[in-house]
């Protein structure tokens, strides 16, 4: 019966130790825990500020090197542009001033030119109703002879001068269609103007059985300008007034 009262007195001791050890540890623990939630003090909180005012100005120290080198190649780029910019405005200035005189220069070629192709057609005169084929192989031959019929004898004892005569090509889909004019130069240009005042003053013209119309011959310019008083001549010939058309479109 002593044998096991030893035994159980063993134990005990074990017990005791490990219970020390545990109270030393909790109490470690307790001091380090209210160390850790003890209250700040105003060196703490200055230490504190400081340590997150240089962590703030350390990023945003990189942040803005980083912006400003954004904006500086930002600002190159913005200033290559306006060189740019610049310089296309000064070309196109100088664009815009070249089409300007281009266009002036233009218009008084434009005038130059009509003005020169009227000149070159002031011998002429357009025939039409003349019927398709009556001409044979010398289209100018017939024309002498065919004015000194229409005109009368008496106008022209010989048949007047031509320098050349052509029908003037256009499509025509039957036979029945009107046929193409003439063009024929006069030789000279008093000649030209009777032709024009005798068919003027005999009225309607006729050559076997057709009939027949004798007009100058202007551009196709000139010939759009003064078709535009058609209806007002019409309206003076119906009132039995006289008028005058003078080169290019002027109604008199």
């Amino acid at each position: 019966m002593g044998t096991p009262s030893k035994k159980q007195s063993q134990p005990t001791d074990n017990t005791s130790y490990e219970s020390d050890t545990g109270d030393r540890m909790g109490a470690s623990q307790n001091e380090e825990h209210a160390a850790n939630h003890a209250p700040l003090t105003l060196a703490d909180m200055e230490k504190l500020f400081l340590s997150m005012e240089e962590r703030i100005i350390s990023n945003l120290s990189v942040q803005l090197s980083a912006d400003r080198a954004t904006i500086d190649r930002h600002d190159q780029t913005i200033q290559g542009m306006e060189v740019a910019l610049n310089d296309m405005e000064t070309r196109l200035q100088t664009v815009e001033s070249t089409c300007t005189t281009l266009s002036r220069g233009n218009e008084s070629l434009k005038f130059k030119v009509h003005d020169l192709e009227n000149r070159s057609r002031r011998n002429n005169i357009r025939i039409t109703g003349v019927p398709e084929k009556v001409e044979g192989p010398q289209p100018t031959a017939f024309i002498e002879l065919f004015l000194a019929e229409t005109c009368g004898a008496e106008a022209f004892p010989s048949p007047p001068a031509v320098d050349r005569a052509h029908r003037v090509a256009t499509a025509r889909k039957t036979q029945s269609d009107t046929p193409c004019p003439f063009i024929a130069r006069i030789h000279n240009f008093q000649t030209k103007e009777r032709i024009l005042k005798l068919a003027r003053e005999a009225g309607p013209l006729s050559f076997r059985g057709c009939n027949i119309h004798i007009f100058p011959d202007y551009s196709v310019e000139v010939s759009k300008k003064r078709a535009t008083y058609a209806t007002v001549k019409s309206e003076l010939r119906n009132a039995g007034l006289g008028y005058r058309m003078f080169f290019p479109a002027k109604l008199h």
